[in-house]
């Protein structure tokens, strides 16, 4: 058997491995159970699909992104109103890139958790999780693509530090955050989600 055709078996078993593996972490008990209850303990299952595709870019030869991406420790409570303050940043890789799980992280820290898959797909449609990306035509920059111009005023609309960068991924959440819900709402962007 040829080495392309051994790698190609060893991942669709590592697919069909973790799909097993991850019908058993979302099923839950026969009955009317919220699926809060079932979403609430899927931490593993989401960080197994992570190393997972991690895995695979380092197979693609994408070395250089293929580290393992995590956020800091914390419960993250999402609200229908940003919070005051700063939310830690996650770690990131050299590259300014964050993966899903750390971008759903920040996530669900500012935005109510029924906006938090749009938020995360809405992140993915303006920058690609690139931290340090900026629009060539609208000089938009950071993960959410937020207007320089506009930056200082919504951070002390959204009661940031007139310091923060616009850059910070924490930040760029909060912000976006602060514009769905106090201010132009979802039609700041004009990005198909």
């Amino acid at each position: 058997m040829s080495f392309h055709r051994f790698v190609y078996l060893c991942g669709w078993t590592a697919v069909a491995l973790l799909a097993i593996v991850g019908f058993a972490a979302f099923s839950a008990d026969s009955g009317s159970q919220e699926l809060s209850a079932v979403t609430s303990n899927n931490s593993w299952g989401v960080a197994a699909g992570a190393v997972s595709g991690q895995g695979w870019l380092a197979l693609a030869g994408t070395v250089d992104t293929a580290s393992v991406v995590t956020a800091p420790d914390a419960t993250p409570g999402p609200t229908s109103v940003p919070p005051s303050g700063g939310a830690t940043p996650p770690v990131t890789m050299e590259t300014g890139w964050l993966d899903s799980v750390a971008v759903r992280d920040l996530v669900q820290t500012f935005f109510a958790s029924g906006d938090v898959n749009r938020a995360v797909r809405l992140a993915w449609c303006v920058s690609r999780f690139d931290i340090d990306s900026i629009n060539p035509s609208s000089g938009a920059a950071g993960l959410f693509q937020i207007d320089p111009a506009a930056w200082p005023d919504l951070l002390s609309d959204a009661d940031l530090s007139g310091s923060a960068d616009i850059f910070d991924p924490a930040a760029s959440t909060q912000v976006a955050a602060h514009i769905v819900y106090q201010g132009e709402g979802w039609d700041y962007w004009n990005c198909q989600d």
